[in-house]
């Protein structure tokens, strides 16, 4: 009577799982061939997710439409700052934390961790009014120095830092050397799989940040690709949605080739911080 019942949960719990990918897939693989679509196909009923004509030319006509160069350099620059930011102040604060003795260090780590219980958008109105007193408000500045630190990177490598054995640590100093220097040639490179998932994060949540970069930012020199989209689908998207589709598919590519690209340290990553609980 076990292996007949046996059977029946695992058959349910891969019908789940078989629907929860089928779901999730769906918008993602309608978007991908909409924008390949010609305008007389992208309402057809019954829907056709393979078009009979292959309309590229909704790229050229989206690309040429705005000026996605330039939303694409200010996304990269966003990104790319702000990811070299939080992994190297989550490695350090983590290292801190973790191997360094000092007064008020459980407080403050305490103090610190606390902040992931505040939502974002508490925040948004002290740390403008900030920006807008150092007159950072539509600059570079302005829209990348407030995302280079992170509570929840802390806290990861903390977790990771704390499983090295301190003895390591202990010798490295026995010979001479300083934090920075066991930090750097002894601590990170034991930490692949943390940086690599916390990167994968934090590259994510930036590229695909809306919120922040419309507040901080009022001309179109600095607009994001998320800020752009949407400025793209006011402005041009409600008439083809083909070209809005393919502006879609553009915006959200580099996160796809990302995530296929490092999917393996990305649950590599996700396993050893389960297994350290």
């Amino acid at each position: 009577m076990r292996r007949p019942t046996h059977m029946i949960g695992m058959l349910m719990v891969y019908a789940i799982l078989l629907l929860t990918v089928v779901t999730t897939l769906l918008p993602l693989v309608w978007m991908i061939t909409t924008s390949i679509k010609t305008p007389g196909e992208v309402f057809v009923y019954p829907p056709k997710w393979i078009p009979t004509e292959f309309a590229w030319s909704n790229y050229t006509t989206a690309w040429e439409m705005a000026p996605w160069n330039k939303y694409f350099f200010n996304t990269a620059l966003y990104t790319a700052s702000t990811v070299t930011g939080v992994l190297i102040t989550s490695v350090a604060s983590g290292y801190a934390f973790s191997k360094l003795e000092f007064k008020g260090r459980k407080t403050l780590f305490l103090a610190y961790i606390g902040t992931m219980m505040v939502p974002s958008q508490v925040t948004i109105i002290p740390v403008f009014i900030i920006l807008s007193q150092m007159n950072w408000v539509d600059t570079y500045s302005g829209l990348i120095i407030p995302g280079l630190t992170s509570a929840f990177g802390c806290f990861l490598m903390r977790q990771f830092i704390t499983g090295i054995p301190t003895e390591l640590i202990e010798s490295g100093l026995i010979e001479g050397g300083g934090h920075m220097r066991i930090l750097a040639s002894i601590v990170t490179p034991l930490l692949k799989p943390a940086v690599a998932t916390l990167g994968i994060f934090t590259f994510m949540g930036t590229w695909n940040n809306f919120f922040w970069p419309l507040i901080v930012t009022n001309s179109d020199e600095l607009r994001t690709v998320q800020v752009g989209l949407s400025s793209f689908q006011n402005q041009y998207g409600d008439g083809d949605w083909g070209a809005m589709m393919a502006a879609a598919t553009m915006v959200s590519a580099p996160v796809l080739i990302l995530f296929l690209v490092a999917q393996r340290y990305f649950i590599e990553g996700i396993a050893m911080t389960g297994i350290k609980g």
